[in-house]
C-alpha cells in the first residue's frame, strides 16, 4: 500500500497547491507552489510521526522496540527535509522581491516588517533555526533532541500555513479596504475540534490494533543472525564453518 500511498500523497498535495497558484492573488501566483506544499507534506508529517513515536513510547514502556536509533535515523531525514524546506521558502520570497510587483511587495513587506512579522519570523524559528540547532549533532540524546524538533517543526508548520493564507486574504487585489484578521471562536472550535478527532481516532487504532508487527521483529531478529554466521563465514579460511550465531557468547537468542 506504500507504494500507492507515495504517488497519491504528491498528487493530492500538488493539487491543493494548484488551487492557491492558479489564482492572481499577491504571494499565491508561483510556479513553485507545488513542490513546496509536496515538500511541506512530508516536513510536517515526518516531525507528527516522531512526536507520536515519543509519546507512545513513554505511555506503554517501548523502549526495548522503539529505541534511539530509530529517533537517531529519522532526525537525519528531518535534517535533510529542513534543509529542503528552507531552499524552497528562500526560493518563493527571493524571487517574489526580485519582480517588485506591486501587490505581492505589499504582502511582502507586511510579512517581515509590518503587523505579520511575528507569525512569520517565528515560522523562520521553530522550521529552521530550532532543527538545525538540535539536529545536527544529536549525540547521546538522540530522542529528546528529535522529540523536541519535531514538536518545533509542527508548531512553525501551522505558522507556515497561517502566513500563507491570512497575510493575502488581508491584502487582496481587489478594490477593498485591507483589513486585520482575527479568528472568531467558532474557528477556534473548529480547529480543536480537528484536533481532538485526530487524536481520538489514532487512540483508538492504537487500542484495537497492534502498535509493534511481531512478525517484523521476528524476520529481523533472524535476518539478523543470517547476516551474522554470513560475516563469520567471511572471516573463516574455505571448507570451514562457523558456530551458529544463536550459539555464540552474548549472542542474542
Amino acid at each position: 500500500m506504500a507504494v500507492l500511498v507515495i504517488p497519491i500523497a504528491v498528487s493530492v498535495h500538488t493539487v491543493v497547491s494548484f488551487v492557491f497558484s492558479m489564482t492572481i492573488q499577491p504571494m499565491w501566483h508561483s510556479t513553485i507552489f507545488g513542490p513546496y506544499f509536496v515538500a511541506g507534506a512530508i516536513f510536517s508529517g515526518i516531525a507528527a510521526i516522531i512526536v507520536a513515536m515519543a509519546i507512545i513510547r513513554r505511555i506503554y514502556r517501548l523502549e526495548a522496540y522503539l529505541k534511539p536509533i530509530h529517533f537517531r535515523y529519522l532526525g537525519y531525514l528531518l535534517l535533510v527535509m529542513t534543509l529542503l524546506w528552507f531552499y524552497l521558502t528562500f526560493a518563493e520570497y527571493l524571487t517574489g522581491y526580485y519582480g517588485n510587483e506591486p501587490e505581492e511587495m505589499k504582502v511582502l513587506w507586511a510579512k517581515f516588517t509590518g503587523r505579520f512579522a511575528p507569525t512569520f519570523w517565528a515560522m523562520a524559528f521553530f522550521n529552521f533555526v530550532v532543527p538545525m540547532a538540535l539536529l545536527v549533532r544529536l549525540g547521546h540524546h538522540a530522542v529528546g533532541k528529535t522529540t523536541i524538533a519535531s514538536t518545533s517543526v509542527v508548531v512553525g508548520m501551522w505558522l507556515e500555513r497561517y502566513n500563507i493564507v491570512v497575510p493575502t486574504l488581508s491584502t487582496p487585489r481587489l478594490p477593498f479596504p485591507e483589513s486585520q484578521y482575527w479568528p472568531t471562536w467558532v474557528e477556534w472550535g473548529e480547529t480543536a475540534g480537528s484536533f481532538g478527532l485526530f487524536i481520538l481516532l489514532y487512540v483508538l487504532f492504537v487500542k484495537l490494533f497492534p502498535i509493534i508487527s511481531i512478525w517484523e521483529i521476528r524476520e529481523g531478529r533472524e535476518v539478523g543472525l543470517r547476516e551474522v554466521e554470513e560475516r563469520l563465514r567471511s572471516y573463516l579460511p574455505d571448507g570451514t564453518e562457523p558456530e551458529p550465531a544463536h550459539h555464540q557468547a552474548g549472542a542474542p537468542t
